[in-house]
C-alpha cells in the first residue's frame, strides 16, 4: 500500500510539473542553456505545453535512455555535410543524453534511420536537387525514416539548425546564447515535406557580435562577414576585395605621378587625388589596366565566382569624372552610372565566355544611383545602396529622402527602375546609427517591409551592414537574430516576425522581457511621423533633449548671505539654471524600463540588460554636459548671479562687489562640480568598454583603454576622439 502512494504521488509530481515542446510536444523536465546562469524561477504557467503522446506513426529517437536510431550520411560527404551530421549528433545528445552513431549510406539499411544530405535511401525523384540548389533543404518523414535532404554545400547543415529550431525546440539566438530543451523521450509526429529554398542567394549581416563561436551558419548567412570555415558551409566569397575596389585597381599611389590622367577630372580642372579618388572610366588605358589586373587574379583564383569592381569611397563618390569623354557618355546614357555600366560590362565580356559562373558585382552608389539606358551585361551584378533613405518608415512609403544624392527619385523608385534590367540585384542596406552607433536606431517596423519590397523587386542578394567595427549597445544581437530569419523567409507575416523578436526577449533578457519591448515599441512611436537617417546624431534628432535657455527667473531661496557665504550653500539646485533641461522620454521612460527588467532578470540576463542601459546613459550625457559642461557651469552660474544682483535683494550691493562674488562663486563651483561631467563619463565608457564598444562612431580610433591619451571625456561622446 505504501508503495502504492508513493507512486501515485510521484505521478502527481511528474504531471504537475512536466513542460512540453510546442512544436513536437515531447516532455520538457528541465531547459538548459549554453553560456548561462539558469533561471531560479520555473517557467511562466502560458508557456506549458501539452505532454507528448506518443502515437503509432509517431517517431521517437530516444527514450529511457535508449535509441534505435542512427544518423545516416553519404558516404562521399563533403565536410559541410559531415558537420552536419555530428551537428544533429551532438544537439540531440544535450536534449536527451543520447548520443546516436553516425554510419554512412555504404551500411545496410534499416528501419530507424535519419538521413542526412543526398543519401542512397531516397526514392527516385524524391528530391529535385536542381531546385534545392546549393543551400535549399526538405525536412520530411518517411514511415520511421527521417530526411533532412540538402546538398553538401550549406543545405545539410542548414536543415539540420532548421530540424532542431522547429521541431525539437532549440533557439540559436546570439553567438554567446543558445536554448536547449532537456528532454527525456524525444521525437517527432510525421513530418509532411517541409521544404525551404532562400528567397535571396546571398545574405549577409556583419554586427561583430554575429561573428563568433561560428554562428552566422546557425543564422543561415552565407556573406562575406560569415567567417566560419568550409565545414560549416563556408560562404559566397569575393575574389580581390568586397567593395570599392577600384581604388586598389587603380591606385593613386601607384599611377598618378606618372598617369594623373587615370583619374576623374574635376570641375576646376584638376585631377582627383587621393582616398577616395574616381578613375576616369572613360579612358582606355585604365580599362586595359583592370582586365589585366583580373586576369593576374584569375591565374591564382580560377575557382572565383564574384569579383567588385566598383567605385571608390569618400566625398568623392559623389564626384564621377567630368572630362569630355566622360561627360558624352553620361549625356547619351542619361546618367552617371553609364560610365561605370559600359566599363564594367567591358571587363565582364572579356572572360564571360572562359569563366562562365564568374558574376562582377558594382555599385549603384551615389552619383551612379539612377539607372542608365545601358543595361548591366548578364554577369554583372548591380549593388544598389540605400544609404540615403528614411529608415523609420518602409520603402515605397515614405516620399522624404533622408539625404538626396544623384538621383531625382526615391531610393524605391530607383530600386525598381533597375530590377526591370537586372535579374542580378543585389542590395546594400543599413541597419544602425555610423555617427553614433550607441544610439536608439528605429527601423525595427521597416527591416521586414523592406526585405518584401526587396524580394518584390527581384532583388536577390542583401547585405545588411550592421556595426561592423564595434560592438554596440543598440540590440546588435536581436537585429542579428531577426534580420537573418527576414532574409531567410522576407515573405512571413508581421505576427511571425514580431513573434521572433518576443522570443527573442523572452529567452534573452529573462521575465521582464516586455518592458524591453515597450523600450522598442516606444522608439518606434516617437518616430512614427518622423524621417530619420542613419547619420542622425543624438543631439539633433527627435531623441535629443530640448533645453530652455530663455525663462530665467531667479529662485526665491537664494539670498545675498548664501552667496556671501558661497562655500557653504549648495550650488548643485542652481546649476541648470539658464539651462532647463528636458530629456526625450526615450531616455527618461528608458532608464525606468531597463530598471525594472533587471529586477526580474538573473544575473547573466542582467548583465545582458545592463549592455542596453547604456543606450540611454549615452543619451543622458549630452544632457548632463548643459550642467555640468566645463562652458556650462560658467555661464549658468554666471547669468544667475548677473539676474540675482538685478534683483531688490542684489540691486544695492556695490559693483566691485558683484564682480569679485560672481568671480568667486564660479571658481568655487568650476572646483566643487567641474569633474562630475567627466566622471561620468569616464564610469560609462569605461563600462562600455567591458562590452566590446571600442568606438563610439564609424571612423573613430579605436579605443581599448579608458586610459587612452587620445580621449577627452570632459565633452559630448561624439567628441571624446577624433575621427581617425
Amino acid at each position: 500500500m505504501k508503495r502504492l502512494i508513493c507512486a501515485l504521488l510521484a505521478l502527481i509530481i511528474l504531471f504537475g510539473t512536466v513542460a512540453c515542446s510546442p512544436e513536437t510536444g515531447e516532455a520538457v523536465t528541465d531547459e538548459i542553456t549554453t553560456n548561462q546562469i539558469e533561471p531560479e524561477t520555473t517557467e511562466d504557467p502560458e508557456e506549458t505545453e501539452e505532454p507528448f503522446i506518443i502515437k503509432e506513426d509517431s517517431l521517437v529517437f530516444a527514450q529511457n535512455n535508449i535509441s534505435e536510431y542512427t544518423i545516416i550520411r553519404p558516404e562521399n560527404s563533403t565536410d559541410a555535410n559531415i558537420k552536419a551530421a555530428t551537428e544533429l549528433q551532438s544537439y540531440i545528445k544535450k536534449i536527451s543524453g543520447i548520443e546516436i552513431p553516425i554510419n554512412t549510406d555504404a551500411e545496410p539499411a534499416s528501419e530507424y534511420e535519419i538521413l542526412v544530405g543526398y543519401t542512397n535511401r531516397s526514392a527516385e525523384d524524391q528530391f529535385d536537387t536542381a531546385r534545392l540548389g546549393d543551400e535549399g533543404f526538405v525536412i520530411e518523414t518517411v514511415d520511421k525514416k527521417l530526411f533532412i535532404a540538402g546538398s553538401g554545400v550549406r543545405g545539410a547543415i542548414y536543415g539540420v539548425y532548421t530540424f532542431l529550431e522547429e521541431y525539437l525546440g532549440c533557439r540559436f539566438y546570439a553567438s554567446d546564447y543558445e536554448k536547449i530543451p532537456k528532454r527525456d523521450t524525444l521525437g517527432v509526429q510525421p513530418i509532411e515535406r517541409n521544404e525551404q529554398i532562400p528567397v535571396f542567394e546571398y545574405r549577409d549581416i556583419d554586427f561583430v557580435t554575429s561573428r563568433q563561436n561560428n554562428f552566422q551558419a546557425k543564422l543561415k548567412a552565407n556573406g562575406v562577414y560569415n567567417n566560419t570555415p568550409a565545414e560549416y558551409g563556408g560562404k559566397i566569397e569575393y575574389i580581390g576585395g568586397f567593395v570599392h575596389t577600384l581604388e586598389n585597381w587603380v591606385s593613386v599611389k601607384e599611377y598618378f605621378a606618372d598617369h594623373p590622367e587615370y583619374f576623374a577630372l574635376n570641375e576646376d580642372g584638376t585631377r582627383q587625388n587621393g582616398w577616395g579618388a574616381q578613375p576616369c572610366l572613360s579612358n582606355p588605358d585604365v580599362l586595359n589596366l583592370v582586365k589585366e589586373k583580373v586576369r593576374s587574379l584569375l591565374k591564382d583564383r580560377p575557382d572565383a565566382k564574384i569579383i567588385s569592381i566598383s567605385q571608390p569611397d569618400n566625398g568623392t563618390a559623389q564626384k564621377p569624372c567630368m572630362c569630355p569623354d566622360c561627360r558624352k557618355i553620361y549625356e547619351e546614357e542619361g546618367a552617371f552610372a553609364g560610365a561605370q555600366i559600359r566599363f564594367v560590362n567591358a571587363v565582364a565580356e572579356e572572360f564571360a565566355a572562359e569563366y562562365p559562373d564568374l558574376k562582377f558585382d558594382t555599385l549603384a552608389y551615389h552619383h551612379t544611383r539612377s539607372i542608365c539606358k545601358t543595361p548591366p551585361a548578364d554577369n554583372v551584378i548591380i549593388r544598389f545602396c540605400t544609404i540615403e533613405c528614411c529608415f523609420s518608415h518602409p520603402l515605397g512609403t515614405c516620399k522624404d529622402v533622408y539625404a538626396m544624392a544623384g538621383s531625382e527619385k526615391t531610393i524605391s523608385e530607383d530600386i525598381s527602375d533597375w530590377a526591370k534590367v537586372s535579374d542580378k540585384l543585389y542590395v546594400w542596406d543599413y541597419t544602425t546609427n555610423y555617427v553614433e552607433s550607441v544610439a536608439f536606431f528605429p527601423n525595427f517596423k521597416v527591416l521586414l517591409q523592406n526585405a518584401k519590397f526587396f524580394a518584390d523587386n527581384h532583388v536577390i542578394g542583401v547585405y545588411e551592414e550592421g556595426n561592423f567595427y564595434s560592438d554596440t549597445c543598440d540590440f546588435s544581437e536581436l537585429r542579428s537574430y531577426i534580420m537573418a530569419k527576414i532574409l531567410w523567409n522576407p515573405y512571413m507575416s508581421e505576427e511571425e516576425y514580431w513573434g521572433h523578436i518576443d522570443d527573442f526577449l523572452r529567452d534573452y533578457y529573462g521575465k521582464g522581457w516586455k518592458y524591453i519591448r515597450e523600450y522598442i515599441d516606444l522608439g518606434q512611436k516617437i518616430v512614427e511621423d518622423k524621417h530619420f537617417g542613419i547619420h542622425d546624431r543624438f543631439s539633433k534628432t527627435i531623441f535629443a533633449h530640448k533645453v530652455d535657455r530663455v525663462n530665467r527667473t531667479v529662485p526665491k531661496d537664494l539670498t545675498l548671505d548664501m552667496i556671501r557665504n558661497y562655500k557653504e550653500t549648495d550650488w548643485s539646485k542652481y546649476l541648470d539654471y539658464s539651462a532647463k533641461v528636458e530629456e526625450c522620454e526615450l531616455v527618461t521612460r528608458g532608464f525606468e524600463l531597463f530598471d525594472a527588467a533587471m529586477e526580474k532578470a538573473t544575473p547573466e540576463q542582467a548583465k545582458r540588460i545592463k549592455k542596453l542601459r547604456l543606450i540611454p546613459e549615452f543619451a543622458h550625457s549630452y544632457a548632463l554636459n548643459e550642467v555640468y559642461g566645463s562652458n556650462a557651469l560658467k555661464d549658468n552660474v554666471i547669468n544667475l548671479l548677473y539676474d540675482f544682483f538685478k534683483t531688490d535683494a542684489g540691486k544695492n550691493v556695490p559693483m566691485s562687489e558683484r564682480t569679485e562674488l560672481t568671480l568667486a562663486v564660479r571658481n568655487h563651483v568650476e572646483e566643487k562640480y567641474g569633474d562630475v561631467y567627466e566622471n561620468y563619463n569616464r564610469d560609462l565608457y569605461s563600462r562600455a568598454l567591458e562590452y566590446g564598444l571600442y568606438q563610439i562612431y564609424e571612423g573613430m580610433p579605436r579605443v581599448e583603454s579608458i586610459d587612452d591619451p587620445g580621449l577627452n571625456l570632459g565633452t559630448t561622446p561624439d567628441k571624446w576622439r577624433p575621427r581617425g
